[in-house]
């Protein structure tokens, strides 16, 4: 490669020139950078002309004879050029801040451009060797579905994906059908033995220590009272919601609607799920999505749930096993 350039035109200032060159070396600011030991930005702003970054014209001296030497240029002619635009002539008695170490000119390859042959070369074998693989592993995968028909036939498992209703403030995140599901009797005779009287359940939860709000379990000898009699009048509420299986809804349960904190609250999803709470006072109760609850019982009495007005959210109030306004 010739390293014959064109002289300095009148009109072109100092770095111009001198970034013209490298550009016809074959150079990027970086690899000049790098042979003359230069920083990126003191090569930029010597290409720039701006000779106010450095504040010591000696040291741009230096740079200049380095980066001269390193493009095959003419020190002496290099500096003149330099002292003339910035207006100081040309003097010897400057001192050389180099470190006398030689800088030699550049050669024939580095003014070559890289090749991109290798880089094409190897994105060609990372992507043969993907395909290869991706191939692999489709008659890795139909070998095995042959010798096993079973797993071929049963298909993929898919995560159901249910949407969360809105929750409101205070209320906390409670896992899904982490309720207990409502066992289902085999007959109707199974059925009828279930079903307690209200005054069963109102002397069991007196001869406990719990408090309304804690599950009670009667035994079976308890299960003699007579089913045709009628509860006297109370203010005590067992409040039982179960789930229907059509969707996800958030139930919260409060004494008061101005109360910060829920008394319990939990995610109905599954069908037969249910929701248990006993009380003496007023029970504020909202439900996200009245579709995921299949059936409320208040004191063992089948509810429906109030419909609302405006959405789908349901806010009622409950006292004495009945819904007051």
């Amino acid at each position: 490669m010739s390293n014959l350039v064109e002289e300095k035109r009148p009109d072109e200032r100092l770095g111009e020139y001198i970034a013209r060159v490298r550009e016809a070396r074959g150079m990027t600011v970086e690899e000049l950078s790098c042979v003359t030991k230069l920083t990126v930005a003191n090569v930029k702003s010597i290409e720039a002309s701006d000779w106010k970054a450095f504040p010591v014209a000696a040291y741009v001296r230096g740079y200049l004879n380095s980066i001269s030497a390193k493009l095959n240029l003419d020190q002496k002619q290099i500096l003149q050029y330099y002292s003339a635009e910035i207006g100081v002539a040309a003097s010897h008695e400057f001192e050389d801040v180099s470190n006398h170490n030689k800088i030699a000119p550049i050669t024939e390859n580095e003014t070559k451009k890289k090749s991109k042959a290798v880089p094409i070369v190897l994105v060609i074998l990372v992507l043969a060797f993907l395909v290869a693989s991706h191939f692999l592993d489709l008659a890795s995968l139909s070998e095995n579905q042959a010798q096993d028909p079973v797993a071929k036939a049963e298909p993929a498992a898919v995560e159901e994906v249910v949407e969360i209703q809105e929750m409101p403030e205070g209320a906390e995140v409670v896992p899904p059908d982490s309720l207990k599901k409502e066992p289902e009797a085999s007959s109707p005779a199974e059925k009828k033995n279930e079903t307690l009287s209200q005054a069963v359940v109102d002397e069991a939860v007196k001869k406990s220590d719990l408090p309304a709000s804690a599950t009670i379990f009667i035994s079976s000898d308890s299960k003699k009272a007579d089913s045709a009699e009628v509860a006297p009048a109370t203010n005590k509420t067992n409040f039982v919601l179960v789930g229907s299986g059509e969707s996800l809804s958030w139930v919260g349960l409060k004494r008061r609607e101005s109360d910060n904190s829920f008394l319990k609250e939990a995610n109905v999803a599954k069908a037969g799920v249910r929701m248990v709470y006993n009380t003496q006072d007023t029970l504020c109760v909202t439900i996200g999505d009245p579709k995921a609850i299949a059936k409320m019982l208040l004191n063992g009495v089948e509810t429906p749930l109030p419909e609302m007005k405006f959405g789908r959210v349901t806010r009622f109030r409950v006292y004495g096993g009945q819904i007051v306004k």
